[in-house]
């Protein structure tokens, strides 16, 4: 009967603390001050603050935004096979209406031909990467971006020795100086300075408010060089109106420039240097 009684009071006790659970507990340890606080707010996660995982499944064939489709074309030499590996564009594309070399795939000539912008609708646009091969050695490689050359050629010869590197923004030098008509909207450009590596260096244009070329030359080491162009200013159609003629090359520093050649607006030539001069 004692024994019964000491086992009810016992039962009784455990109740009143919290049952076996609270007594066989481990003890709680104090946090010590000295030590840093690794664990999260609230021991718990945030199913709100999760991050869902990226999709790291990389698209193929995709450049600057659009989809793209390989393609190529094969010259056979007497001593040598000529590829180029290219990416197109398969829907039509609005070209830019300034830039001077525009590259698509003509499929029935199986050629890579360069045509001028002039905001026109082009099928089988370059756009994405490129690389000419001769018998398998790499001579020219870029990218394209909507027909025109983007960020870093590189040029080699046949033996893979570089030669030249050239870099590009939409077509144009990538330190080139534009200076525009509307200089908010950035649409009508007026004047393209060639720049590389801090010297006028390249292809120089000047354009009528219309988009028209006016005026085209070459810079070589901050110099004009060759032949520069005037031109009249009609709707969609190119006509030549003077040709000045600089120095051959830069470092001709005793030659003095004249006029080769002038034309009416009916292309008519109106004055023709004299021979001596020439």
């Amino acid at each position: 009967m004692q024994r019964f009684v000491l086992l009810l009071c016992l039962v009784f006790g455990l109740s009143s603390c919290g049952g076996l659970d609270q007594v066989f507990a481990p003890a709680k340890q104090e946090k010590d001050p000295t030590k840093p606080n690794i664990t999260l707010d609230g021991d718990k996660l945030d199913s709100a603050d999760t991050i869902p995982d990226a999709d790291l499944k990389e698209k193929k064939n995709f450049y600057y935004g659009e989809k793209t489709k390989k393609a190529f074309t094969r010259k056979e030499g007497r001593t040598s096979i000529t590829f180029e590996l290219f990416n197109i564009i398969k829907e039509p594309v609005k070209v830019d209406n300034y830039v001077r070399q525009i590259y698509y795939h003509d499929s029935q000539k199986g050629e890579v031909v360069a045509v001028t912008g002039r905001g026109q609708t082009i099928e089988r646009v370059l756009h994405g990467p490129y690389k000419k091969t001769i018998n398998e050695n790499v001579i020219e490689e870029g990218m394209y971006r909507y027909g025109a050359k983007h960020e870093t050629w590189m040029y080699q010869k046949t033996d893979s020795i570089l030669y030249d590197k050239r870099h590009y923004t939409k077509g144009w030098y990538r330190d080139s100086e534009i200076v525009y008509y509307d200089e908010d909207q950035k649409t009508k450009i007026k004047e393209v300075i060639p720049y590389q590596y801090g010297k006028k260096e390249g292809e120089y244009y000047l354009f009528f408010p219309s988009g028209n070329i006016a005026v085209r030359g070459r810079y070589e080491f901050d110099k004009k060089v060759g032949v520069w162009e005037e031109f009249h200013n009609f709707p969609r159609v190119v006509r030549i109106k003077k040709e000045i003629q600089y120095p051959p090359e830069f470092h001709l520093k005793n030659f003095n420039a004249y006029v080769r050649k002038e034309w009416n607006r009916n292309s008519t030539p109106t004055y023709i240097a004299p021979a001596k001069n020439q």
